[in-house]
């Protein structure tokens, strides 16, 4: 069950207090510590604050009331200079059996007192409800961000991923942690792809090519269809929970504003929905002069974007068809359709290049379909554990 105690802010000897997040008016603190740590580089774009104010404080969320959670900030003479956020997720532990508490929404200063101070007061949390591991970063579960970037420093992060300079991992390693998975980014022209050809010319000499059908994933039972396709496709992936409808309708909502309706595909087989994507607009892109807040203008200044000029980067966060088509021909017939829809969608829209992350370093046969496009790899993330 989720809780919300208020809970005292610690100081540590090195002078760095670190102050739990308990109402709405620790939001700005906690959303500045990314711009204090971050915000010279050219390759990061922060969160909007809009966006953690509405998914950090205690209870706001379906799965942060469905969890036992809590987020900190660290202040250094009274300037935030980093965060951290630990959680108890019920539905992890009770698939992986693992004793791992999470960590995530992790930014900070490169400085040694600012990360143990802010690793011990989240470990401390995580040992007091009997956890054995601590791992992550998650942001706030495996459905959402996860992963710390570890390769391809300097180039711009796209909508809803991590970006992160080297000396986070370093921090990471100094504190004993170590790398347990990888997930990796692939990004290719749009342009000039000719996947949507390769592949329209496969379904034409597939005998069965009429029975597999894409949809617009839109109506009143879409959501339910994704949602059912996501928890069986990503059963058996490294680390998965299946998402709730709670919870998806939550997210669903938070992006309807800037994602385009046509944007979410199914695929349906004989009838039945086998098959998903999800394409989304970079929004990185779309506000990365704004600063991170969307007031007084600009809110008007997104939705031009988004809605009228376009942007020029797209991202696929979510391609998957159900177990038990994989390894056949209509399952990878599912999967090149998709992502060709997609490319054709995004072609139309003038966007010039599209990311597919994230992938499991050993997804190959999506990872294989998505260098066909044909795309580079351009990022990883890293998940990282140890014990507490």
């Amino acid at each position: 069950m989720a809780t919300a105690q208020r809970t005292a802010g610690k100081t540590a000897a090195s002078g760095i207090e670190v102050r739990p997040l308990e109402t709405v008016r620790d939001v700005d603190a906690f959303w500045k510590a990314e711009l204090v740590a971050q915000g010279g580089d050219p390759a990061f774009t922060p969160r909007l604050h809009k966006e953690v104010k509405d998914f950090m404080p205690p209870l706001a969320t379906p799965f942060a009331r469905a969890n036992d959670g809590m987020s900190w900030t660290a202040f250094r003479d009274g300037k935030p200079v980093g965060r951290i956020y630990a959680v108890q997720h019920h539905a992890h532990l009770e698939k992986h059996k693992d004793g791992a508490g999470h960590f995530g929404f992790l930014e900070a200063i490169d400085d040694d007192a600012v990360w143990d101070a802010l690793f011990d007061t989240a470990s401390d949390f995580l040992r007091a409800r009997g956890l054995t591991q601590i791992a992550g970063p998650y942001c706030a579960s495996v459905n959402h961000e996860c992963g710390l970037q570890v390769f391809g420093y300097g180039n711009r992060s796209t909508t809803h991923t991590n970006y992160a300079p080297p000396y986070y991992a370093k921090q990471l390693e100094r504190l004993g942690f170590r790398g347990v998975k990888d997930i990796v980014g692939y990004e290719g022209a749009v342009p000039t792809s000719r996947l949507p050809q390769r592949v329209a010319r496969a379904r034409g000499r597939w005998a069965d090519g009429k029975n597999l059908e894409l949809r617009p994933a839109v109506g009143p039972d879409a959501l339910g269809q994704m949602l059912s396709i996501y928890n069986d496709a990503w059963a058996d992936n490294w680390g998965s929970v299946p998402s709730t409808m709670e919870e998806s309708k939550f997210l669903a909502e938070l992006a309807a504003d800037v994602l385009p309706s046509d944007w979410s595909t199914l695929a349906f087989w004989l009838g039945e929905p086998i098959g998903m994507i999800v394409m989304v607009p970079d929004v990185n892109e779309a506000v990365r002069d704004l600063g991170g807040r969307l007031v007084p203008f600009g809110w008007a200044k997104l939705l031009w974007r988004l809605k009228v000029s376009g942007v020029s980067r797209a991202r696929v966060p979510l391609i998957g068809v159900r177990r038990a088509y994989r390894g056949t021909r209509v399952g990878a017939m599912t999967a090149a359709m998709l992502l060709a829809d997609s490319l054709t969608k995004a072609k139309g829209a003038g966007v010039e290049r599209l990311e597919v992350s994230w992938m499991l370093e050993e997804n190959r046969p999506i990872i294989n379909l998505v260098r066909g496009m044909p795309a580079q790899h351009t990022k990883t993330w890293r998940m990282y554990s140890k014990p507490l």
